[in-house]
């Protein structure tokens, strides 16, 4: 194998042969067919992302893989993160990388990760999930047959019998996929926002680079890869709508919202299904609906491959960890509490490269989390507190 080097490069800095690198490891590996694993996808993120950059891992002097991040001090995550639902490795077949070897060649203490892909790692603590998917390669007519024989046959007629309420009683019901909706990502922006401030979250778009990942993914001119925009209307009046990220013959589905007035209807069931009908049409074979966790995932998925959730430690361990430690002994209730708030520090690291920002967008959490919550009030606020100065520590 030879000995293992690591750089950290801008994307942007990538040269012709390690791109083909890229492309070539990509289409060997079918896990691999994601659009947060497409080279164009990288590029756009590194082009907003703080701290944003590549690593390039060789092996015996040729390039084994390539691992997207983002750094924050002493920490590092997937490129994107909170956004990028998978990460990973982009490595060629039958790679062996340490993840603990590029995070202390990186220079960091710790990678944090919520969608990796097992394949081609050989370190990491990470929780499995199974990654949920649609098979369209025999077109949406298969694919249905596919979910009848799996059982769902009731699941479909009964979204067909809310379809027809739907247009009975609201008007006719019309469904678009469109390619740069400007006023789709307005709409889906302002309602996420609201729904994650209302549900005591971090606001992912209250941070600009966010936003401006978004915009550029939706600005690509290429046919086919960037943003695309669901639409499902009843009369004039729209009932659901969803950005999904389109890569090659793959498409994710990303940021959904239905209005809950018409939630008798299903309105998003119905929007998915006339999505799924609309891809399989355009050639999509494949349409990723992200880990498992979600019951409605499976009347439309099935199982393929796994992502972990955990994180990959080097050198002592922060405050942020020793706190965890100390709930390791805790009830599973407080435990399941701590799992949930060390989630919302990644998500508060991610989109707040600045100390300061993430300590006021900490207590800010806190506060939200106390008018819902207020029996845990202290317990969770001492809890968010502690993981934060870890995190900010690092």
């Amino acid at each position: 194998m030879g000995a293992t080097a690591i750089e950290a490069v801008d994307a942007a800095d990538l040269d012709r042969d390690a791109r083909a690198a890229w492309a070539a490891f990509r289409s060997a590996r079918p896990e691999l067919a994601s659009p947060y694993f497409d080279l164009r996808y990288t590029l756009a993120a590194s082009q907003v992302a703080p701290g944003a950059a590549v690593a390039v891992i060789r092996q015996g002097g040729e390039i084994a893989g390539f691992f997207p991040f983002q750094r924050r001090g002493g920490l590092i995550q997937p490129l994107a993160a909170p956004l990028t639902d998978y990460h990973g490795l982009i490595a060629r077949p039958g790679a062996a990388i340490d993840l603990a070897e590029v995070v202390t060649a990186l220079g960091a203490r710790r990678l944090r990760y919520s969608g990796l892909l097992e394949s081609g790692i050989t370190a990491g603590d990470g929780e499995g999930r199974a990654a949920m998917i649609a098979d369209l390669s025999a077109g949406y007519e298969g694919w249905l047959a596919q979910r009848r024989a799996a059982g769902h046959g009731d699941f479909l007629r009964d979204k067909r019998r809310r379809l027809r309420q739907l247009e009975a009683k609201h008007g006719e019901v019309a469904f678009t996929l469109e390619k740069r909706a400007a006023e789709v990502l307005e709409m889906v922006l302002a309602v996420k926002s609201e729904q994650m401030l209302r549900t005591g979250q971090h606001d992912v778009f209250s941070a600009p680079w966010t936003q401006g990942l978004l915009r550029r993914l939706t600005n690509s001119t290429e046919a086919d890869f960037g943003l695309r925009f669901a639409v499902l209307r009843a009369g004039e009046r729209v009932v659901a709508a969803e950005l999904g990220l389109l890569s090659g013959d793959s498409y994710h589905l990303w940021f959904p919202i239905y209005d809950p007035e018409y939630a008798k209807f299903s309105p998003g069931a119905l929007m998915t299904l006339a999505s799924l009908e609309a891809l399989a049409g355009q050639g999509v074979t494949r349409v990723d609906f992200g880990p498992e966790g979600e019951d409605y995932k499976k009347f439309f998925a099935d199982p393929a491959g796994r992502v972990l959730e955990g994180d990959v430690r080097v050198g002592p361990r922060p405050l942020g960890a020793l706190t965890q430690a100390a709930l390791g002994a805790a009830p599973p209730t407080l435990r399941r509490a701590a799992t949930r708030l060390d989630r919302r520090l990644d998500r508060i690291t991610a989109c707040e490269p600045r100390v300061g920002g993430r300590v006021g967008a900490t207590l800010k959490s806190v506060a939200l989390l106390g008018r819902r919550h207020r029996k845990f009030t202290v317990g969770a606020g001492l809890g968010l507190a502690g993981l934060g100065l870890g995190l900010t520590a690092e």
